[in-house]
């Protein structure tokens, strides 16, 4: 089996996306693109040591990614946001995700799996570029389409993955993403936000 570090099979997305398309979107697919882009690459996630399967791994691999990243846009949300609804989902955003990749990354430590910390720079870059009610409605859409996405991602894993901790905790987080996607929901209806499906 070959054992290569996650970091190695990064791909980015920039030259294969529109750049007409919203950033929202693209930030979406940047944050889940081991869910969807390394699998076709055919990328072997297992790490030297690691006592889960590929399967898991790149669960847990992506879940880390997009956690770190909700927790860097809320944080941004808080303090750039134009209306008290977008900074207090972006205060809600921080503490959740911050909970929830502390119990990760306990578990990923129990596992022997290491995960990453750092949110891509050059979403974090778009984001902190924008302001007003612009930086809004790009928040609002993205934390729409991330949790959709996100929501499968644990649904499947709850389902369907094959360590018995990891499918516990991928259950444990069904019913918070289906919170979290419907305040986004709220936000947007809020806001008079309505993204393309």
């Amino acid at each position: 089996m070959n054992r290569t570090d996650s970091a190695s099979c990064t791909s980015t997305p920039a030259h294969s996306t529109s750049p007409h398309a919203p950033r929202s979107r693209l930030f979406v697919f940047v944050a889940l693109c081991r869910a969807t882009a390394l699998p076709a690459a055919g990328c072997r996630l297992m790490q030297s040591g690691a006592e889960v399967t590929p399967t898991d791994q790149q669960f847990m691999l992506t879940a880390a990614s997009v956690g770190t990243a909700e927790i860097d846009l809320g944080q941004l949300a808080a303090t750039r946001g134009s209306s008290p609804e977008v900074r207090s989902f972006g205060e809600h955003m921080v503490a959740e995700h911050t909970r929830i990749n502390a119990e990760l990354t306990q578990l990923a430590d129990a596992k022997h799996v290491r995960l990453g910390k750092a949110m891509d720079p050059a979403n974090h870059t778009r984001y902190s570029e924008l302001s007003g009610v612009q930086f809004d409605r790009e928040y609002v859409i993205s934390q729409l389409h991330i949790h959709r996405m996100g929501n499968s991602l644990y649904a499947s894993e709850a389902a369907q993955g094959e360590d018995p901790d990891v499918k516990a905790f991928a259950a444990r987080g069904v019913p918070v993403g289906k919170e979290h996607l419907q305040r986004a929901a709220e936000v947007a209806q809020t806001l008079a936000v309505f993204p393309s499906k």
